[in-house]
């Protein structure tokens, strides 16, 4: 009797379910990256501007991409805009969107907003109407200017303003602002669109130091609700926001990681300086 007792309650335990097991089933699966980039290949005739680049960027991140003229560094920025087709591999947006196989415009709607190194803003216009228009970019500038805005519509664009560090400008004409305060007013064009990845390309050169420091707190609060991903040539400023850095040479990932990783990382040094890392440097 003790045996088919003991035989009962191995069987009611084998029937449990084991916790584990449990746990896995009701865990939810892991987010997929924001950006996800697998073999890409980008030629032109017969060089090749990307080689076989792997390359993900998660929510939240704030990115930066580092190395000599001509590592491919833009060239990955313009793949994931649409401005530059892979020659080759995946590039997936969110998971499942083929970036590939869409049109600037396409991608810019999912939510992808990219700044060239030169400011791109309309001169003529106020830095009010400015951030105006680009809340309004399906219509045409003279339609977008003439429609009334809704309170919350001008909520919105005082916020932005006061965000980049313009709002006591608004009236003043694009053309009139100084360098950094141009490319503030572009950074603002760009949040008005709402992306959830933001490409920046070199948004500190030209700028004096006061600007290059404003610039850096500015990446800093953007990068709390948005992605950022930034190609920079300026190391101070690298150092003074990245949370992580990926280092490329000629068309390939390098290394990734802190700051600090990829300064101590002797094929870094080698790169940008022809040397091995000196630690005590």
């Amino acid at each position: 009797m003790a045996d088919i007792g003991r035989l009962k309650t191995a069987a009611v335990r084998a029937e449990e379910p084991d916790a584990a097991a449990v746990a896995s089933a009701i865990r939810p699966a892991p987010e997929p990256p924001l950006v996800f980039v697998e073999s890409l290949e980008v030629r032109f005739g017969g060089f090749r501007a990307l080689r076989g680049v792997d390359f993900t960027l998660r929510r939240g991140e704030l990115r930066f991409l580092i190395g000599p003229n001509g590592a491919g560094k833009t060239t990955l920025l313009d793949v994931l805009c649409g401005k530059t087709r892979p020659s080759a591999g995946r590039v997936r947006f969110k998971g499942a969107i083929d970036l590939a196989k869409l049109q600037e415009h396409e991608i810019a709607a999912l939510g992808i907003g990219r700044k060239f190194q030169s400011p791109s803003i309309f001169a003529e216009l106020t830095v009010w109407e400015n951030i105006e228009i680009a809340l309004k970019q399906p219509r045409g500038v003279r339609h977008a200017l003439s429609a009334r805005l809704s309170a919350e519509q001008r909520d919105r664009i005082a916020r932005i303003l006061e965000r980049v560090g313009l709002a006591d400008k608004p009236r003043v004409r694009g053309g009139t602002l100084s360098h950094g305060e141009k490319q503030w007013l572009e950074i603002g064009m760009l949040l008005a669109q709402d992306p959830e990845l933001l490409l920046l390309d070199e948004p500190v050169a030209g700028m004096t130091d006061a600007e290059t420091e404003r610039t850096a707190e500015l990446l800093r609060d953007i990068a709390t609700d948005h992605t950022v991903l930034v190609v920079e040539h300026d190391m101070a400023f690298v150092r003074a926001c990245a949370q992580t850095v990926t280092v490329m040479h000629e068309g390939a990932v390098l290394c990734e990681g802190s700051v600090a990783d990829v300064q101590n990382d002797e094929r870094v040094a080698e790169v940008y300086l022809g040397r091995r890392a000196d630690p005590h440097a």
